[in-house]
Protein backbone atom coordinates (compact mmCIF):
# COMPACT_ATOMS: atom_id res chain seq x y z
CA UNK A 1 0.00 0.00 0.00
CA UNK A 2 1.04 3.50 -0.80
CA UNK A 3 1.50 5.79 1.90
CA UNK A 4 0.11 9.88 1.52
CA UNK A 5 3.10 11.89 -0.50
CA UNK A 6 3.33 15.60 -0.48
CA UNK A 7 3.53 17.78 -3.23
CA UNK A 8 3.87 21.22 -4.91
CA UNK A 9 1.36 22.59 -7.89
CA UNK A 10 0.77 24.82 -10.06
CA UNK A 11 -2.12 25.76 -12.69
CA UNK A 12 -1.35 27.22 -16.42
CA UNK A 13 -3.79 28.03 -19.35
CA UNK A 14 -5.83 30.14 -21.52
CA UNK A 15 -8.93 30.96 -19.03
CA UNK A 16 -12.58 32.25 -19.93
CA UNK A 17 -12.59 34.77 -16.99
CA UNK A 18 -9.16 37.12 -17.96
CA UNK A 19 -7.63 38.23 -20.81
CA UNK A 20 -4.24 37.16 -20.18
CA UNK A 21 -3.86 34.46 -22.94
CA UNK A 22 -2.00 31.72 -22.22
CA UNK A 23 -0.38 32.48 -18.18
CA UNK A 24 0.06 30.79 -15.10
CA UNK A 25 -3.45 31.05 -12.80
CA UNK A 26 -1.90 30.17 -9.52
CA UNK A 27 0.95 28.04 -7.92
CA UNK A 28 1.55 26.81 -4.29
CA UNK A 29 3.96 29.19 -2.48
CA UNK A 30 6.88 26.86 -2.06
CA UNK A 31 6.85 26.16 -6.03
CA UNK A 32 10.54 26.77 -6.71
CA UNK A 33 10.00 29.27 -10.37
CA UNK A 34 12.28 26.53 -12.37
CA UNK A 35 9.17 24.02 -11.80
CA UNK A 36 6.87 26.13 -13.19
CA UNK A 37 8.89 27.76 -15.93
CA UNK A 38 9.24 23.82 -16.72
CA UNK A 39 6.06 23.07 -16.65
CA UNK A 40 4.91 26.39 -18.95
CA UNK A 41 7.65 24.75 -21.50
CA UNK A 42 6.16 21.46 -21.14
CA UNK A 43 2.41 22.65 -21.68
CA UNK A 44 3.25 24.71 -24.86
CA UNK A 45 4.79 21.49 -26.48
CA UNK A 46 1.62 19.30 -25.73
CA UNK A 47 0.12 20.67 -29.02
CA UNK A 48 -3.02 22.42 -30.12
CA UNK A 49 -6.27 20.77 -30.60
CA UNK A 50 -7.41 19.41 -33.65
CA UNK A 51 -10.89 19.90 -35.21
CA UNK A 52 -13.52 18.19 -33.95
CA UNK A 53 -12.20 17.19 -30.26
CA UNK A 54 -14.66 17.32 -27.54
CA UNK A 55 -14.22 17.85 -24.12
CA UNK A 56 -11.50 15.73 -22.43
CA UNK A 57 -9.09 15.13 -19.58
CA UNK A 58 -5.89 13.44 -20.00
CA UNK A 59 -2.56 12.95 -17.82
CA UNK A 60 1.15 13.48 -18.93
CA UNK A 61 4.27 12.45 -16.93
CA UNK A 62 7.71 14.34 -17.44
CA UNK A 63 10.83 14.23 -15.45
CA UNK A 64 12.02 17.83 -14.89
CA UNK A 65 15.55 17.01 -14.24
CA UNK A 66 17.57 14.36 -12.12
CA UNK A 67 15.86 14.84 -8.68
CA UNK A 68 11.80 15.50 -9.47
CA UNK A 69 9.17 14.60 -11.78
CA UNK A 70 6.23 16.81 -12.56
CA UNK A 71 2.51 14.74 -13.70
CA UNK A 72 0.42 17.14 -15.90
CA UNK A 73 -3.73 16.95 -16.35
CA UNK A 74 -4.40 19.05 -19.21
CA UNK A 75 -8.18 19.09 -19.79
CA UNK A 76 -10.06 21.03 -22.68
CA UNK A 77 -12.05 24.35 -21.20
CA UNK A 78 -14.21 25.04 -24.30
CA UNK A 79 -13.59 28.59 -25.85
CA UNK A 80 -11.06 31.57 -24.09
CA UNK A 81 -11.77 35.07 -22.76
CA UNK A 82 -11.93 35.93 -26.69
CA UNK A 83 -14.55 32.97 -27.38
CA UNK A 84 -12.03 31.09 -29.20
CA UNK A 85 -12.57 27.18 -29.21
CA UNK A 86 -9.52 24.81 -28.14
CA UNK A 87 -8.58 26.59 -24.66
CA UNK A 88 -6.61 23.93 -22.39
CA UNK A 89 -5.97 24.18 -18.88
CA UNK A 90 -2.97 22.56 -17.36
CA UNK A 91 -3.12 21.17 -13.39
CA UNK A 92 0.66 20.25 -12.35
CA UNK A 93 1.83 18.34 -9.45
CA UNK A 94 5.28 18.37 -8.44
CA UNK A 95 7.12 15.75 -6.57
CA UNK A 96 10.69 14.19 -5.51
CA UNK A 97 12.30 11.45 -7.72
CA UNK A 98 11.06 9.21 -4.75
CA UNK A 99 7.91 10.25 -4.01
CA UNK A 100 7.18 9.33 -7.92
CA UNK A 101 8.83 6.19 -7.30
CA UNK A 102 7.03 5.31 -4.03
CA UNK A 103 3.80 6.05 -6.10
CA UNK A 104 5.05 3.41 -8.63
CA UNK A 105 6.09 5.32 -11.11
CA UNK A 106 2.29 6.07 -12.52
CA UNK A 107 0.87 9.03 -13.89
CA UNK A 108 -2.04 7.64 -13.25
CA UNK A 109 -1.87 7.18 -9.53
CA UNK A 110 -2.46 11.05 -9.16
CA UNK A 111 -5.05 11.44 -10.36
CA UNK A 112 -6.96 11.88 -7.27
CA UNK A 113 -5.23 15.21 -6.73
CA UNK A 114 -6.39 16.69 -10.17
CA UNK A 115 -9.43 18.83 -10.61
CA UNK A 116 -10.54 21.22 -13.95
CA UNK A 117 -13.33 23.92 -12.02
CA UNK A 118 -11.09 26.81 -12.00
CA UNK A 119 -12.33 30.13 -11.63
CA UNK A 120 -11.60 33.63 -11.01
CA UNK A 121 -11.65 33.21 -7.51
CA UNK A 122 -8.66 31.13 -7.79
CA UNK A 123 -6.71 34.13 -8.49
CA UNK A 124 -6.78 35.09 -5.01
CA UNK A 125 -6.05 32.23 -3.26
CA UNK A 126 -2.82 30.35 -3.70
CA UNK A 127 -2.77 26.37 -3.42
CA UNK A 128 -1.53 25.06 -0.95
CA UNK A 129 0.83 21.88 -0.70
CA UNK A 130 -0.58 19.40 -1.12
CA UNK A 131 -0.86 15.53 -0.17
CA UNK A 132 -2.38 12.42 -1.50
CA UNK A 133 -2.32 9.01 -1.13
CA UNK A 134 -1.71 7.58 -4.83
CA UNK A 135 -4.34 5.85 -6.68
CA UNK A 136 -3.31 1.81 -7.17
CA UNK A 137 -3.14 0.30 -10.52
CA UNK A 138 -4.75 -2.67 -9.25
CA UNK A 139 -4.05 -5.86 -10.51
CA UNK A 140 -3.86 -6.83 -14.24
CA UNK A 141 -7.36 -7.72 -15.68
CA UNK A 142 -6.47 -6.88 -19.30
CA UNK A 143 -9.45 -8.19 -21.75
CA UNK A 144 -8.49 -11.16 -23.30
CA UNK A 145 -9.38 -9.27 -26.96
CA UNK A 146 -6.86 -6.49 -26.23
CA UNK A 147 -3.42 -7.15 -27.98
CA UNK A 148 -1.74 -4.31 -27.55
CA UNK A 149 -0.20 -4.46 -24.53
CA UNK A 150 2.36 -7.11 -24.81
CA UNK A 151 4.06 -5.89 -27.59
CA UNK A 152 3.28 -1.81 -26.32
CA UNK A 153 5.28 -3.55 -22.95
CA UNK A 154 7.96 -5.49 -25.18
CA UNK A 155 8.80 -2.14 -27.34
CA UNK A 156 9.06 0.15 -23.88
CA UNK A 157 11.07 -2.14 -22.05
CA UNK A 158 13.55 -1.93 -25.19
CA UNK A 159 13.44 1.73 -25.21
CA UNK A 160 11.59 2.10 -28.17
CA UNK A 161 8.99 4.77 -28.31
CA UNK A 162 5.39 3.67 -28.98
CA UNK A 163 2.61 5.75 -30.46
CA UNK A 164 -0.97 4.68 -30.13
CA UNK A 165 -3.38 6.49 -32.49
CA UNK A 166 -7.03 7.05 -30.46
CA UNK A 167 -10.22 8.87 -30.73
CA UNK A 168 -10.10 8.95 -27.15
CA UNK A 169 -7.46 9.68 -23.60
CA UNK A 170 -6.17 5.62 -23.76
CA UNK A 171 -5.75 5.79 -19.79
CA UNK A 172 -7.35 2.58 -19.79
CA UNK A 173 -4.55 1.36 -22.17
CA UNK A 174 -1.60 3.08 -20.15
CA UNK A 175 -2.58 1.47 -16.92
CA UNK A 176 -2.91 -2.15 -18.41
CA UNK A 177 0.49 -1.34 -20.00
CA UNK A 178 1.66 0.36 -16.32
CA UNK A 179 0.57 -2.71 -14.54
CA UNK A 180 2.78 -4.92 -16.63
CA UNK A 181 5.89 -3.34 -17.05
CA UNK A 182 8.93 -3.78 -14.78
CA UNK A 183 9.59 -0.92 -12.54
CA UNK A 184 12.65 0.07 -13.80
CA UNK A 185 10.96 0.96 -16.83
CA UNK A 186 8.25 3.06 -15.22
CA UNK A 187 10.78 5.32 -13.35
CA UNK A 188 12.32 6.13 -17.21
CA UNK A 189 9.39 5.83 -19.46
CA UNK A 190 7.75 10.24 -20.15
CA UNK A 191 3.88 8.85 -20.93
CA UNK A 192 1.06 10.72 -21.95
CA UNK A 193 -2.73 9.41 -22.19
CA UNK A 194 -3.31 11.66 -24.55
CA UNK A 195 -1.33 14.76 -26.82
CA UNK A 196 -1.39 16.31 -29.50
CA UNK A 197 2.16 16.72 -30.12
CA UNK A 198 5.43 14.85 -29.17
CA UNK A 199 7.74 17.81 -29.15
CA UNK A 200 7.73 16.58 -25.31
CA UNK A 201 9.39 13.93 -26.44
CA UNK A 202 7.26 11.36 -24.83
CA UNK A 203 8.17 7.46 -24.81
CA UNK A 204 4.27 6.74 -24.66
CA UNK A 205 2.44 8.68 -26.74
CA UNK A 206 -1.57 8.60 -27.20
CA UNK A 207 -2.82 10.97 -30.09
CA UNK A 208 -5.29 11.49 -31.75
CA UNK A 209 -3.75 11.95 -35.22
CA UNK A 210 -0.89 10.83 -36.61
CA UNK A 211 -0.42 13.44 -39.41
CA UNK A 212 0.71 16.34 -36.62
CA UNK A 213 3.97 14.33 -35.74
CA UNK A 214 7.19 13.65 -37.06
CA UNK A 215 8.32 9.85 -37.16
CA UNK A 216 11.85 7.98 -37.70
CA UNK A 217 10.40 4.54 -38.26
CA UNK A 218 12.03 2.95 -35.44
CA UNK A 219 8.43 3.78 -33.16
CA UNK A 220 5.70 1.27 -33.00
CA UNK A 221 2.77 2.39 -33.87
CA UNK A 222 -0.40 1.22 -32.91
CA UNK A 223 -3.77 3.15 -35.04
CA UNK A 224 -6.74 1.84 -32.97
CA UNK A 225 -10.66 2.65 -32.72
CA UNK A 226 -10.44 3.12 -29.07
Amino acid sequence: MFGAIGYEQAVYGSFPFWSRGYAVLVASADCPPAWIDAMKRACARFGESPPGVAGFRSVFALPIDRSSWMIVQAASLGRDDQGRPGALAFHALFVSHWSYRRAGASPLAFVPGFRADWTAADRDAPLPRGRLKPAPLGPARDHPDDDRVAPIVAALSRSRRVVVQTPEPADALLRSVWRRLPGRVRRRTRAASWAFGNANRFDFLATPRLGALVLDGSELVIQADS
